[in-house]
């Protein structure tokens, strides 16, 4: 708003010039040169002098700038926020298995910290989130087993371990005898060379992960079913349909299903030896990228998510 505008102000509300000149820090002169100026730029008078008092036109400038004053301070702040980090706009990319986790853990406490700040998430597989990335659909995203490349960041979060997983119904039926041993210990994913599995897409790392173990410890594998969905997985898996590979990080699932479902339902967990080697859980990002406030909490939030979740397990 300028000068002389912000002085009528002072003038409208005041209805007094020396009262004005005092609010503005200037002499009564100047406010009155101020009034003179805009009567003459408008072309109409403002004021009426004996008494001294708005006329029509004054009050109708008045009730337009004080609505200006009000927008401008609302948008002063609002740039304010915007620079400090207050406030803003990104998407995160992540898992949708993860996401039913951990987002429901972070996003209260972010939602306090950061009201004003707009978050949305993009749920895919680690290979397609980074092509994400480099299209600038996604600011960062939680990947597993990410590729290291020159041009991205990555702030490794924590490791994952991956284990199987089979229903009470088809361990009795698949494994009657050694049943007991399996539910023991650490056992041989060539063990379960005949019971049949249910993958998920190629696009998944544990997916390829499975079948590079399969490829290093000479393993066949049946996959008569293929869903990345992980609930639809469990549920398949607690029929009898197939065993599922899941992360101990996911295990909240099954544990949630195990609570509720019938005694031949129940979905056991068996570690494996051939999975010795775990999931890096990593941050990425563009190399070099501004972060705001806003994206810098939330890794960390999402980190101090993350490590609480491995802990559990």
């Amino acid at each position: 708003m300028q000068v002389n505008q912000e002085i009528f102000l002072y003038v409208a509300e005041e209805l007094s010039i020396s009262k004005a000149a005092k609010r503005a820090f200037v002499s009564q002169q100047c406010v009155s040169d101020h009034i003179n100026r805009l009567e003459k730029n408008y072309g109409v008078k403002l004021f009426t002098r004996k008494p001294f008092a708005l006329t029509e036109a004054g009050i109708s400038l008045m009730n337009s700038l004080q609505k200006i004053k009000v927008i401008e301070s609302s948008t002063n702040e609002t740039i304010r926020q915007h620079a400090t980090g207050e406030r803003g706009r990104f998407t995160v990319g992540i898992g949708a298995s993860r996401a039913q986790i951990i987002l429901p853990e972070i996003m209260p406490l972010y939602n306090s910290l950061f009201p004003k700040v707009e978050v949305l998430f993009l749920n895919n597989d680690t290979m397609i989130l980074e092509d994400n990335l480099r299209k600038g659909y996604v600011d960062l995203f939680l990947g597993v087993n990410p590729p290291y490349k020159k041009d991205l960041s990555y702030i490794h979060v924590c490791d994952d371990n991956l284990c199987i997983c089979i229903s009470e119904g088809l361990l009795n039926q698949s494994f009657p005898e050694i049943k007991k041993e399996l539910l023991k210990g650490v056992s041989n994913l060539k063990v379960f060379e005949h019971v049949p599995f249910i993958k998920s897409y190629s696009t998944s790392v544990v997916n390829r992960l499975l079948q590079d173990c399969m490829d290093a410890h000479h393993v066949e594998l049946l996959f008569p079913y293929q869903i990345s969905d992980t609930a639809t997985q469990i549920a398949l898996c607690a029929k009898g349909l197939g065993a599922i590979v899941s992360s101990d990080m996911l295990l909240s699932h099954i544990s949630s299903h195990n609570r509720i479902c019938r005694k031949n339902e129940l979905i056991h967990v068996i570690p494996i030896d051939s999975f010795a080697k775990p999931l890096r859980l990593e941050i990425v990002s563009m190399l070099d990228a501004e972060k705001p406030l806003y994206i810098l909490e939330f890794e960390k939030l999402l980190i101090n998510t993350l490590l609480q979740k491995i802990k559990k397990h």
